[in-house]
């Protein structure tokens, strides 16, 4: 009796474990686009797109906990994906010009943005886009490209609230300053949003 106990008291602990890795990140490799996860609506804290040759992606084996951020302050909305691209740190951030009738108090509010798409581009009029890290390359124009939320909902358990998730896709085509093509391609992004990773800047 007592090894049976023992045995269950074991499975309990992996549960527990793999349960804090699922809310952490769950990397599900898509068989029609390898190397990115898949598109999910589930809040597995993925994203991935094809950059140029190479692939742009969150990773966890660089040891970085830190891998999407979302503020609100008085000039919109940002969304900040710390990724990987060709062994080099390479932050995506995205600009959404929310003007004040949207307001965005909590990581609540990121429902309002269910269904909703912006073109992206380098105006103030549409979703600007910049890249961070060592080598990011300096964007001149883009003269395509798309974001859109295609699945924002609000996750209870238990009922008791844990996240609201954002999912949706990307792409765009860009010259960069020294003239080359940047072509972003099968771009995607699953994240569980909540008061760790929402910030409001807004007061």
């Amino acid at each position: 009796m007592k090894r049976y106990i023992i045995i269950l008291a074991a499975a309990l602990a992996l549960t527990a474990c793999s349960k804090s890795d699922f809310k952490e990140t769950q990397y599900i490799d898509d068989p029609d686009y390898p190397g990115l996860p898949i598109y999910s609506e589930m809040g597995y804290n993925t994203f991935g797109a094809y950059f140029n040759d190479y692939i742009y992606q969150t990773s966890t084996s660089y040891g970085s906990n830190r891998k999407f951020y979302l503020v609100a302050d008085r000039e919109g909305l940002s969304m900040t994906l710390y990724g990987w691209l060709n062994g080099h740190s390479l932050s995506m951030i995205f600009n959404f010009p929310i003007d004040t009738t949207f307001v965005l108090n909590d990581y609540h509010d990121l429902l309002k943005l269910d269904g909703m798409s912006f073109a992206i581009d380098t105006t103030d009029a549409s979703c600007r886009l910049k890249m961070e890290g060592p080598y990011a390359p300096e964007i001149a124009s883009i003269y395509s490209g798309k974001i859109t939320f295609d699945h924002v909902r609000q996750v209870v358990v238990d009922k008791e609230d844990k996240e609201v998730v954002v999912a949706g896709k990307f792409q765009f085509r860009a010259f960069t300053h020294d003239g080359n093509r940047i072509d972003v391609s099968g771009g995607r992004f699953d994240l569980g949003v909540d008061n760790s990773n929402f910030v409001n800047y807004r007061d």
